[in-house]
């Protein structure tokens, strides 16, 4: 289901920021407000919420991918690696980064980019470079799009043969509530932590996470990274946020979504 224009306009200029491609001043407007509402009800959230532990930030759990295509090399966003249930590896990261957010000519549907425009990819860890991982096989995803059409389809996934002793992360079980604490794992300009905590806000008829940041954060060059939950578990891919919220605001691609997708490309269902 496309989301409506309204937010479909305000989600494009939030997609770039993610991918680091246009400072914010560059983004222009955000668009219309969207028209749902992350808390319909009216009540307001839990304002007591106690800070958690943030989870521990493994080292080598995120890359910056670099994707082999007919249009050459593309770098863009970031990436990481989780455990499928059956035991393979994957490197996930944001579908819009293959498209024109990433420095392509146009966008391309998921059964066009496992089809034959992207033949391969390498990643290197943010961490220690000399840690690289490769593939050749991009999971086929044909519903895949970029998340100003659909957050819930902003999905790309590769399969790993060879981890090169990097951090695996594992998925969690349940996506997250209201109220509770996200965190995202992710290199950014900001010195310090790769840990940026928020809250998850939305509500209703929101189908994607979206959640406010405890603090400021820089997104640039941050879409396909990690979302996780208290317990380190991974619960959302990173699409994108706007940095002219105070609080600063994050969108991502659930659990919830992302993962009947891969189940279904990795021929599960």
């Amino acid at each position: 289901m496309r989301l409506p224009k309204t937010v479909a306009a305000g989600l494009a200029a939030v997609l770039l920021l993610g991918c680091g491609l246009l400072r914010p001043d560059e983004a222009g407007s955000a668009g219309p407000e969207p028209t749902f509402s992350v808390n319909p009800g009216g009540e307001p959230l839990d304002d007591t919420i106690e800070d958690a532990v943030p989870p521990s930030a493994d080292l080598d759990a995120v890359f910056r991918p670099s994707f082999t295509t007919t249009e050459g090399e593309i770098d863009a966003g970031s990436g990481f690696l989780v455990r499928w249930p059956d035991g393979r590896v994957l490197l996930l990261t944001a579908h819009h980064l293959l498209g024109t957010a990433g420095g392509m000519s146009r966008e391309y549907t998921g059964a066009e980019l496992s089809g034959g425009v992207v033949t391969g990819m390498t990643a290197a860890s943010v961490d220690d470079e000399n840690i690289v991982i490769a593939s050749n096989r991009m999971v086929d995803l044909p519903g895949a799009v970029s998340g100003d059409v659909d957050i819930r389809r902003d999905l790309a996934a590769f399969e790993v043969t060879d981890a090169a002793g990097a951090a695996v992360l594992e998925l969690a079980e349940s996506p997250p509530a209201p109220g509770d604490r996200v965190y995202l794992l992710a290199e950014t300009d900001q010195p310090g932590s790769r840990i940026y905590p928020a809250v998850e806000t939305a509500r209703g008829s929101v189908p994607f996470l979206q959640f406010e940041y405890d603090d400021e954060v820089a997104l640039k060059a941050t879409s396909g990274a990690p979302v996780l939950n208290s317990d380190g578990r991974v619960v959302g891919i990173n699409i994108g946020g706007d940095e002219g919220k105070s609080p600063v605001e994050g969108h991502a691609n659930s659990i919830e979504t992302f993962v009947p997708m891969l189940r279904k490309g990795l021929g599960q269902v």
